[in-house]
């Protein structure tokens, strides 16, 4: 079964609701230098909301778009997610970055964004894969979003490339929703796919909220369109 990601959550009664619409993984932005301000959780609501996730089965993501690694260890060795996706523009993810969470967060994941921007992209994720537990590919590259947040898709005969040529999962982003994540999965068959721009409200002063209706949707056409065509 593909595994559905969504993202940003900012509050807890979402988080609750995005879980019980069908959401495999969660993601949100800890507080931290980096992202947009109303886009980052306070640590005692990101808190709460892991050990919600860890109650139903559900993978809790800490989003780093920041470039200060001791930032990012005090976060994670605080905050203690399940995965650590590393998207921003300042700073990637390397072999050494790996080891040191393998020591000092043990069981906790390496997700790497890569950015779909051309076949470069491939050689990319072919490096990344070499320390990472998960790639995630995304469209976008914005000061204040990373890797992603763009509600932009992109050639996704990269995506299939990188799928066919790395051996850990990836999971598809970018401009994915309730709309095309049944063909996202006919054409790359990923390990996951992720929505963000899609199934969120987006309000002037840069809050954003979760459209759980489209949430819904979103899980449901994944779960559909993958018993469809026997992945498991």
């Amino acid at each position: 079964m593909v595994k559905t990601q969504i993202y940003s959550i900012v509050n807890y009664n979402e988080a609750v609701q995005v879980m019980e619409a069908g959401a495999d993984h969660i993601g949100l932005v800890p507080m931290q230098n980096g992202g947009v301000p109303a886009h980052r959780v306070p640590f005692d609501v990101v808190t709460k909301i892991y050990a919600e996730a860890k109650k139903r089965g559900v993978k809790s993501i800490a989003i780093m778009l920041n470039e200060d690694v001791e930032e990012m260890f005090f976060i994670l060795k605080t905050l203690n997610p399940d995965i650590v996706h590393i998207a921003g523009m300042d700073y990637t993810s390397d072999q050494a970055f790996a080891d040191r969470l393998h020591k000092e967060c043990p069981g906790m994941e390496l997700m790497q964004a890569v950015l779909v921007d051309g076949p470069g992209a491939v050689d990319r994720a072919i490096k990344y894969a070499k320390y990472c537990d998960y790639l995630l590919t995304d469209t976008g590259l914005a000061a204040d979003t990373g890797i992603g947040a763009s509600g932009e898709t992109h050639d996704w005969n990269i995506d299939l490339e990188i799928v066919e040529k790395v051996k850990i999962p990836v999971i598809i982003a970018g401009g994915l929703g309730p709309d095309n994540v049944e063909d996202c999965i006919r054409k790359i068959k990923p390990y996951g796919v992720d929505s963000l721009s899609k199934t969120s409200f987006k309000f002037k002063d840069g809050v954003i909220e979760k459209d759980i209706p489209k949430v819904q949707e979103f899980c449901r056409k994944a779960q559909e369109v993958s018993k469809e065509l026997g992945l498991k």
